[in-house]
Order: structure tokens, then sequence, then C-alpha cells
């Protein structure tokens, strides 16, 4: 989309009004298809922009009519950055929008981190999935665990701490993966299942439909079908080819549960063991797990602290690189004690400063499972200086 470009149409279908709020009148913009993830609250005066907003003007002609109309100065990247955002929320009828609809039309999600993360090709994959396995003494802890906690940074920056989790279920007799992992890209509900089957250069991961539509079922409260969430989400896709090939000879499914932040659970200081749909979810899902009598392993996918000047802190991360291994260390050491609420709190008695995205998915595991006390397995941090920031993630197990 450019300057000299038409924008594309605000969708027909889309629903907007004029409602009060806080005194103030506002624009309530609704999608009855539910493909944004929430109404969109804007202001009143915004109104005669998305009215110019039906595919024959460029924005440079919208800035110009504005200019003209108002008899003011029209910011022209600002213009476009909110045109961008309404494209973003899948508003205009655009190439996006459509990419969005083919995905949730379809039966898989097409992988979005080939190429970059890890190879393309199937067997320069399966090669560069073997080096990193050999990061790690394969016999250095037990290989049946029932439970681990693995990282979602760039294969490229944190390999080796992929190494140790994979290799702790090495030996575990499963045949259903409940994969856990943390939502970056959507919030359309607290908890984000979906029925579609992940493609990668090694195959196709089957999902297991079944117990996903059992899941469903059995809660008492109706969760989003909107699954776009997991389209663009590489938190668990990074795992999908490591189960795919270090397992490949053996018959499993996945249950895949995209977790969304618990920002208003800490900013509350209200642990999510007392909210309702964070304890209905964990135990439904544990008890529908124990009724199918399938031999489940827990795959969590977290990373750990996000903190420096990319992440909206003031100062350079890597004056503080040692005191957040510390503080890194207390919240691992909380989370493999197995206790979900004392994992919760370490993280939130500092109001989760150091923005810990594993918190949801973690948390929703140990409620769900109550594994006990596990092992630490790996802790690395990745300091990227150039924005002066820094990445902490490390790894866990938990046995029988």
């Amino acid at each position: 989309m450019t300057i000299t470009t038409p924008v594309p149409a605000l969708r027909a279908d889309i629903q907007v009004h004029i409602s009060q709020h806080e005194g103030n009148e506002v624009l309530i913009i609704h999608d009855p298809d539910g493909i944004a993830d929430q109404d969109i609250m804007l202001e009143a005066d915004l109104l005669n922009i998305l009215q110019m907003l039906d595919g024959t003007r460029t924005v440079g002609e919208i800035v110009k009519e504005l200019t003209e109309s108002l008899n003011a100065q029209i910011d022209v990247a600002q213009l476009a950055m909110f045109i961008r955002a309404l494209d973003d929320a899948c508003l205009l009828e655009s190439e996006n929008l459509r990419q969005v609809r083919d995905y949730l039309e379809s039966d898989v999600r097409e992988p979005v981190c080939l190429g970059h993360s890890y190879p393309a090709d199937a067997d320069e994959l399966r090669t560069f999935i073997d080096d990193i396995m050999k990061s790690s003494v394969a016999d250095a802890y037990p290989t049946n665990a029932k439970a681990i906690v693995v990282p979602h940074i760039d294969l490229r920056v944190g390999p080796s701490t992929y190494a140790p989790p994979f290799h702790a279920i090495r030996d575990t007799d499963f045949d259903l993966v409940v994969h856990i992992g943390t939502s970056h890209y959507g919030w359309q509900d607290r908890f984000i299942l979906t029925n579609k089957h992940f493609t990668s250069p090694l195959g196709t991961l089957k999902t297991d439909v079944a117990l996903v539509d059992k899941l469903r079922a059995e809660l008492p409260f109706e969760l989003t079908r909107n699954d776009i969430a997991h389209q663009p989400e590489h938190s668990l896709e990074l795992h999908h080819v490591f189960l795919q090939h270090l397992f490949a000879n053996r018959e499993f499914t996945v249950l895949p549960i995209l977790v969304t932040s618990f920002h208003d659970l800490v900013s509350k200081q209200r642990n999510p063991e007392r909210d309702d749909k964070v304890k209905t979810f964990c135990e439904t899902l544990k008890r529908v797990i124990d009724e199918s009598g399938r031999k489940a392993v827990y795959i969590v996918s977290g990373d750990l602290a996000h903190i420096g000047k990319r992440f909206g802190d003031q100062w350079n991360a890597e004056e503080f690189l040692d005191t957040l291994r510390q503080e890194d260390y207390e919240v691992m050491d909380a989370m493999v004690r197995g206790k979900s609420y004392e994992y919760f709190t370490a993280i939130a008695n500092n109001h989760d400063r150091r923005r810990i995205c594993g918190l949801p998915p973690v948390y929703t595991m140990l409620q769900t499972l109550n594994p006990g006390k596990g092992i630490a397995l790996a802790y690395e941090q990745w300091n990227d200086s150039p924005t002066g920031s820094a990445v902490s993630y490390g790894s866990a197990a938990w046995f029988d």
C-alpha cells in the first residue's frame, strides 16, 4: 500500500456506529464475522476518514480532500499508519484479508518460519535438527519426562536450549502431545484452540480434532472459534519440526493450545486459580485427557524475560544481564517446584516488569498437570546489543 495506489475499501459487512464512552462520542467498529479480534473503539471524528475508504482514493487524495474540507494540515504518515492498522485488523478489502480468509477456510496451517529460522529443504532440516541435538549430552538426564518447557527463541539464536528438553522425552511413551504455547499475535480469547493440522517440510503433524472438539464441548463456556492467532504464530511451529524428525516412526497427534496474556491478572495481583475461566479450562483439559485414555506428554513453549529499549525500557539491557540472570533463576526455581501459585507469584510480585511471555502457557501446564518437582535443564540470554535489548530463555523437565 503506497501513497499513489488506491486504499482498499472498508469491508461492506463491517458495522460502524456512534456510542457514548465516559461522556464522549466514540466510534465502535464491529466485525460480525469475528475476524477482527474484538470491537474497536475510535475517536468519533475519524468517521469522515472511514467514509472515504471506498477503494477509489489514494492516501494522497484522502489527505488532499481532508485538508480542503477541514482547512487543516493532515499528517500523511499518521494517516498511512491508521490505514495500516485498519488493514492489520482485517477491516479492509485487501490482500491481507484475502490471505486471512483463505487460512480460516483451510484445514491446514502452513509454516511461517521455514527458510529463515530453519531450512526449507527437508534433508537440510533433518541435518539441522541432528546438529542441534548433538549440542547437548543425550544421557545427561532421564529420558522419560512427562512434561517439558522449551523456548521458542529463534533457532538460529538459542539452539542449544532446545536439545536438553527434547532429549528428556526421547523414551517417553506417548501418543498425544498436549502442546501449550504463548500467543503473540492474537487475543481473541484466553485460550485459542484450532482444528487445523500443521505442515512443514517434514510432512503433516496431525491435530487431534476429536479431542479438540471434546474439550470445546465439555467446557461450560464457549471458546472463540476464530483461530487466526495460530496462522502467524511461531511458538508451536518451532517445536513441530523436532517432533516430526525425532519421532518420525511414532504414531501420535497433537492438542494445540495458545494462551493469551495474563496481564490483567498480574496487574490485579490476582492468581489465575481464582479466575473462573482459567481454573475451569485447566480442570476440563485434565479431565478430557484422563478420560480419553491417551498417553500424554506436555510440551510448553515459552521464553523468559524481554528487557531493554526494544521492549519499551529506557535503559540498555546489557548493563543488567547479571541481575537478570539472578532474577530468572528465581523464576525458574519457582517453576520447577511445580506449583502454579508459586510460579505466578514469583512473576506477579514485581508486576512482570521483565515481560515473561512464558507465564500463561507454563502456568496452564502447572495448574493442569500439577507435575510435582522438576529440574531446570538449560538457561541462556540473547544480548541484542544493536538494539540495547535482551531476551532470556531456558528449558526444564518433569519426570514421573
